[in-house]
């Protein structure tokens, strides 16, 4: 008797870490991929980091598509400077290519331009290297640069005050 207590009770245990566990999983998909207002109107960035896997790509597809439609978006910064060109491996980058690619040209059909920054060096020799067909996309190598093209492309600047 005392045994089948304790077997129900560890049962008990193992059901209420698995849900803990689910809902961890749940809270760090939604931090992976923060959709963050920019100071330049209709206008998201989005900073990357960690390793990806098709899930959590598709997972960043979705938030990326749907935050557009919430804040009315024209434009989408994808900062990928916290991408170590390590963790494209679970993925491919043919396949991280094939995906860019396709939120890209989702996007575009909604009217949105899609800008990539924060590349490093070895993640784009690693993507030339592929033959992944990696073209097309407006992308500088840091998210200064980005900004300051995205600002000249809407009339805007940033000047300092003078004292």
């Amino acid at each position: 008797m005392r045994d089948i207590a304790s077997m129900e009770e560890l049962q008990q245990e193992n059901e209420q870490l698995k849900k803990k566990l689910a809902e961890y999983e749940g809270l760090i998909k939604e931090l992976s991929a923060p959709m963050i207002p920019s100071i330049v109107p209709n206008t998201i960035l989005v900073p990357l980091t960690g390793t990806f896997s098709v899930e959590r790509f598709t997972h960043i597809q979705d938030k990326i598509v749907g935050s557009v439609v919430d804040v009315d978006a024209d434009t989408v910064i994808i900062d990928l400077t916290g991408i170590n060109y390590l963790d494209i491996d679970t993925v491919g980058y043919r396949e991280l290519s094939a995906n860019i690619k396709n939120l890209t040209e989702a996007l575009k059909l909604m009217g949105v331009e899609t800008i990539f920054v924060g590349f490093s060096a070895k993640l784009v020799q690693k993507l030339v290297l592929s033959n992944s067909g990696f073209q097309g996309f407006k992308s500088y190598s840091t998210f200064r640069s980005g900004l300051k093209s995205l600002l000249k492309q809407k009339g805007m600047e940033i000047r300092e005050i003078e004292k």
